[in-house]
């Protein structure tokens, strides 16, 4: 009886569309099946959100690699933009929940031919409650959630690039496969 529920509990979330945060959905798999190299710039190459654009790499498929070739796309990260406001007041006036947006302006070129629409950036936004008596966990919380952000934003970058990498590859095999016409 118990693996009869669990098994409909499992059904139930899979056809709702839920899934394991970091978790590749269909299409990604499907895009993830060739290897691609990327050229990381940045004008901080050491800033946290490059580090987990990094660490995202092999969950990818994605290669960093140095050197340019015809095989390699450039991604160029710029600045992140960090906006946070009050997003709750309680009953005493003070704030109780912030609002935070992070936005990430790149872009993706091959060949010094960018690929991507102008002004492309990736931002996500979280709230997180606010402590007025207890300051120090809530500065914890907000880096953890700045932390989480941060990764869920290079993970949507890579999506974006792995999908731009397949549509480019399919466009040159239906080019080259495509005869010529006689005229």
């Amino acid at each position: 009886m118990k693996k009869i529920i669990a098994s409909l509990l499992i059904l139930s979330l899979s056809a709702c569309g839920w899934h394991l945060r970091g978790s590749a959905s269909g299409s990604d798999k499907l895009a993830m099946t060739q290897p691609l190299n990327l050229i990381i710039e940045s004008i901080d190459n050491h800033s946290q959100l490059v580090n987990a654009v990094r660490q995202a790499l092999p969950g990818y498929k994605i290669t960093e690699v140095e050197k340019n070739t015809a095989q390699t796309l450039t991604l160029d990260i710029g600045n992140e933009r960090l906006d946070k406001r009050t997003a709750g007041v309680g009953s005493d006036a003070l704030t109780s929940a912030y609002e935070i947006i992070l936005q990430v302006p790149y872009s993706v070129s091959n060949n010094d031919v960018t690929i991507t629409p102008k002004d492309t950036s990736a931002s996500i936004t979280r709230t997180y409650n606010y402590n007025v008596n207890n300051a120090n966990s809530a500065a914890q919380e907000e880096e953890l959630v700045l932390r989480e952000m941060r990764r869920e934003v290079a993970q949507t970058i890579l999506r974006r690039v792995k999908n731009l990498a397949a549509r480019q590859s399919t466009t040159a095999t239906s080019a080259q496969s495509s005869p010529a016409v006689a005229q």
